[in-house]
């Protein structure tokens, strides 16, 4: 038999973390509500129509063609909760950050390396995997074969040493070099 502290207890430090590195972001006005299942901050989704209260709504990015924001909602710590336990629930606003080309930057911890990387090094690129949900760094020489067709890429501008510890797990700073809207 389940209990909601056993629910909490398993899903313990198994959300993505990050920051935003750009001074200022531009964000869809007034966020979106997630709809369909939950989302975690530093992922990206698409846009979902509006509700009858004319809500935007919002859904975990399904084609990596399609237009997509990152989500980005702030925080709220009530019971010293480690960064680790936030999530976007169904029926929640989050906030979603515009895309744009070479000026938004942000720190992620669902990442993946695509096979031949061993390290995260700067120069590298990146594109986001719908399937995994997670950031899949290639060699920019050697890119992920779906790197090519993603409407949103991105450059690793700084490796682990420039990250390492700020969030007590590994991240990776990217930069929107690319952007599908």
């Amino acid at each position: 038999m389940a209990t909601a502290i056993l629910k909490a207890l398993s899903n313990d430090g198994t959300h993505a973390v990050g920051a935003i590195n750009s001074i200022q972001v531009q964000t869809l006005a007034n966020g979106a509500r997630i709809t369909v299942a939950a989302v975690d901050n530093w992922n990206l989704v698409e846009l979902a129509g509006f509700n009858e209260d004319g809500e935007r709504l919002c859904k975990a990015l399904s084609d990596q063609a399609k237009p997509a924001y990152l989500v980005a909602t702030p925080e709220q710590r009530f019971l010293g909760e480690d960064i680790a336990h936030f999530y976007n629930d169904v029926d929640e606003f989050a906030r979603l950050v515009l895309l744009v080309s070479h000026y938004t930057r942000f720190e992620a911890s669902n990442y993946s390396l695509n096979s031949g990387v061993t390290e995260i090094e700067v120069g590298q690129v990146a594109h986001f995997d719908t399937a995994t949900k997670k950031f899949i760094i290639s060699k920019a020489s050697d890119a992920h074969d779906d790197f090519a067709t993603a409407a949103f890429q991105f450059e690793v501008v700084a490796d682990l040493d420039d990250t390492a510890g700020n969030f007590l797990v590994p991240t990776v700073r990217l930069m929107s070099i690319k952007t599908g809207y």
